[in-house]
């Protein structure tokens, strides 16, 4: 975080891991929304570094969930980054998506099984929470911020989307709230 932004009036920056239940309950404590673009990274598996084989991403949306559900915590929404590899009922058969989700499945196999396993965990322990996970495929750094959403397979759903088109995207759902307890899938226009 740049340092104007972190210096902001309006910016509270709370230090911690994932892992520190304290620190994540403080930054929590007086939000109206949660607003996630945590993600793994996209080191393929066989590089040092890689992502952990151990699922801390959907170890870490367990804990937040559960803080969340604390009586003195106000805020019971979150809006999390998910990506494509995680499957929904509603999806349909796309090869190109397909395509995506097995070349992640085979290059960064820990990151693709965290990624799974954040679904499972948002919808296993997310009840009581207004949750939405924001299915993305590529992301892309393209200034664009229309965005298309649905499930895989729908009509107009493409395999890249703009992170100015994720951004938006979450902030639009945050008031319109048309994807509650769901897991769209957003596509770049």
């Amino acid at each position: 975080m740049s340092a104007d932004i972190a210096a902001h009036e309006s910016i509270i920056v709370v230090k911690g891991e994932l892992t520190d239940e304290d620190s994540l309950r403080h930054a929590i404590r007086h939000t109206h929304a949660i607003l996630s673009n945590l993600g793994p990274g996209t080191t393929p598996s066989h590089f040092p570094g890689a992502h952990p084989p151990d699922l801390p991403l959907a170890k870490a949306y367990s804990l937040i969930l559960r803080i969340l559900k604390e009586p003195e915590i106000e805020c019971k929404r979150i809006i999390l980054l998910g990506t494509v590899s995680i499957p929904d009922p509603n999806d349909k058969r796309d090869l190109a998506i397909w395509t995506l989700v097995q070349g992640v499945k085979l290059t960064a196999y820990d990151a693709y099984a965290d990624e799974v396993a954040i679904g499972e965990t948002v919808r296993r322990e997310g009840n009581g929470i207004e949750w939405t996970i924001v299915r993305v495929p590529l992301l892309t750094k393209s200034e664009n911020e229309a965005v298309v959403a649905g499930y895989v397979g729908g009509p107009k759903l493409g395999t890249y989307v703009s992170r100015s088109g994720f951004a938006a995207f979450c902030l639009s759902e945050l008031v319109r709230r048309e994807w509650v307890m769901k897991a769209p899938m957003i596509a770049s226009k």
